[in-house]
């Protein structure tokens, strides 16, 4: 075999890979956007900057912590009173986000079931506000 045959054998094995690869592509049905509404998002960043800048600010920091049961989270003292929500988010699959709405009355400590969650790669993303102040984290937890 000469080198005309090699280089041609090698093109054609290089752009049949790409064709499948394409193919392959094309066929998948679980193509997931970051969020449905990204552009509203990203016009709205500025104000999830400051959100963050606000949990800097406290004196104490936003604890998460495992246990058997799933997840303790621990607010400072200082935002006792507040309501939010806590979202699951899923980053490899929107169908499995949760969110939590939850109202920190007596206790600063907000405690998560993880047990119906699958394995893997998931943020916790805490949105809360006390007294027209918002506060917000993001948090990656392996489960």
């Amino acid at each position: 075999m000469d080198w005309g045959k090699k280089i041609t054998l090698a093109y054609s094995g290089f752009v049949i890979f790409m064709v499948g690869l394409v193919v392959l592509c094309v066929q998948q049905k679980d193509i997931f956007l970051v969020t449905p509404d990204y552009y509203k998002e990203e016009l709205a960043y500025q104000d999830k900057i400051d959100h963050m800048n606000n949990v800097a600010d406290l004196d104490e920091e936003i604890e998460v912590n495992y246990t058997e049961n799933g997840l303790l989270v621990k607010f400072p003292e200082v935002l006792k009173g507040a309501s939010g929500t806590a979202k699951l988010y899923r980053p490899s699959d929107a169908n499995k986000d949760v969110n939590i709405p939850f109202k920190l009355a007596a206790s600063s400590s907000l405690p998560l079931s993880t047990s119906k969650l699958q394995k893997g790669l998931w943020v916790l993303k805490l949105q809360l506000e006390k007294d027209g102040k918002s506060y917000y984290q993001e948090q990656k937890l392996t489960l």
